[in-house]
């Protein structure tokens, strides 16, 4: 059994599905476009429902001093491989569905919608999709980002797409 199976076919999102986040606590990291997140499950699994689901494990409120409200949901992804479902992998998203600006409180219609986006997130994290901007490979402090592989696993893996014979560089690694 391929261990790494999924989590490579799902580890290196296109150029366009990731952005640079631009202030706030995680200025200067980077954003993957949720769609493309759907999409990587998908073309990996199959449909959402048939191929891989989530069930809304858990949700929780918690009342801020301030009058502020936080909202908390776990999901519980489950994949299809082979002959059944995978164990759950569970994620954890959250925001306020209640907070605090310039006009005083205020309710955030988006915060359920948000949370599961997170959550899932999350969880698919935890097989590897976007793993390489996890990773650190991506770089966007000129405001694009671009994919930071060390040349020689480039050429490696170029290689490795004309040829089954072991390269030098392979042999070397060996």
């Amino acid at each position: 059994m391929d261990n790494m199976k999924f989590y490579s076919q799902l580890a290196a999102p296109p150029v366009e599905a990731i952005k640079p986040i631009q202030g706030g606590n995680l200025k200067g990291k980077s954003d993957i476009n949720p769609q493309w997140k759907i999409e990587a499950m998908t073309s990996v699994f199959g449909p959402c429902g048939i191929g891989w689901k989530f069930n809304i494990a858990d949700e929780k409120t918690f009342q801020c001093g301030d009058g502020q409200i936080l909202l908390f949901l776990i999901v519980a992804l489950m994949y299809h491989d082979g002959e059944g479902w995978s164990e759950p992998v569970y994620g954890c998203g959250g925001d306020f569905i209640v907070e605090k600006n310039k006009n005083g409180l205020v309710p955030n219609d988006e915060a359920y919608k948000m949370c599961l986006t997170d959550a899932l997130g999350n969880a698919m994290k935890c097989i590897g999709v976007a793993a390489d901007v996890y990773r650190g490979l991506w770089d966007s402090k000129y405001g694009e980002s671009h994919r930071t592989e060390p040349q020689a696993l480039r050429q490696t893996k170029a290689a490795a797409k004309h040829t089954d014979k072991v390269s030098s560089y392979q042999l070397a690694q060996l």
